[in-house]
């Protein structure tokens, strides 16, 4: 269930890196609503995961702000997770599956049962319960990221931000992974941002579609996507509106490219 109320606030947000001329970022703006799942789009090198990073905190702004519930970004905060696309380096492989999973939990209070339980728990809910004991390399590229996205299930963050997540798997892995999002976002309750160059995975996931364009990036357009829920990789697709909006999102990014080649 979407609100009206702003979790996660870009506002007027630039990055620049010393000696690398512009700026990568420069003015980008805009909200992120309680519940929502919301899908950044652009051309590889746009920026994407400059910000992405911005928001996380894990990069400080150049200029404009980043807000969490109303209150600056300036670090990692404590309410949010990333799942990032590379999961072979996201797991840390001489620690068994439990422990990876339980790893950001030993920053609460809990204790080391409570968060065995708790990690369990997100395993289960991700398909991968009983699978405790094994080591990352003993599992396939989907099964880690699941595992990537258990660990963020077990933090209990309110904002899940995802760069690229399902990138580095094969086709049918990554449908799978993306009804997993889904079922994540409203089983848990879990405001999500997810940066993806998948036009077609943006609108099938997205409540809405961010585009990032230009050099230095801005966002050029928001498109909604009301598309009804459940959504479903088969009847979803093939529903009208979905071709109508996948055709929207793509004439939006050559119309910036071919904007950004004129000048």
């Amino acid at each position: 269930m979407i609100s009206n109320r702003v979790v996660l606030a870009v506002d007027d947000v630039g990055k620049s890196y010393p000696g690398a001329g512009r700026p990568v970022l420069d003015g980008v703006t805009f909200d992120v609503r309680a519940g929502e799942l919301l899908c950044i789009v652009g051309h590889s090198g746009t920026g994407k995961s400059t910000l992405l990073r911005c928001m996380a905190g894990l990069l400080p702004v150049s200029t404009g702000r980043v807000s969490l519930h109303g209150s600056p970004v300036t670090g990692p905060p404590e309410d949010l997770a990333v799942v990032f696309q590379d999961y072979s380096r996201s797991l840390l492989p001489w620690m068994r599956i439990i422990d990876n999973v339980t790893l950001p939990l030993r920053r609460t209070t809990r204790s080391a049962a409570e968060r065995r339980s708790a990690a369990e728990a997100a395993l289960e809910a991700v398909g991968l319960g009983g699978t405790g004991r094994l080591y990352p390399w003993e599992m396939s590229g989907g099964m880690q990221q699941r595992v990537a996205i258990a660990r963020a299930i077990a933090y209990r963050p309110t904002v899940l931000l995802m760069d690229e997540p399902f990138a580095s798997v094969d086709a049918q892995t990554r449908a799978d992974l993306e009804d997993l999002t889904l079922r994540v976002r409203d089983d848990f309750g879990m405001t999500i941002v997810l940066v993806t160059h998948d036009i077609d995975e943006a609108v099938y996931l997205g409540d809405r579609v961010v585009l990032l364009a230009g050099r230095p990036a801005s966002v050029t357009e928001e498109v909604v996507v009301p598309l009804p829920r459940p959504r479903d990789q088969v009847t979803t697709k093939a529903h009208p509106s979905f071709v109508e909006l996948r055709t929207t999102v793509l004439q939006h990014i050559r119309e910036s490219a071919h904007q950004q080649v004129a000048r």
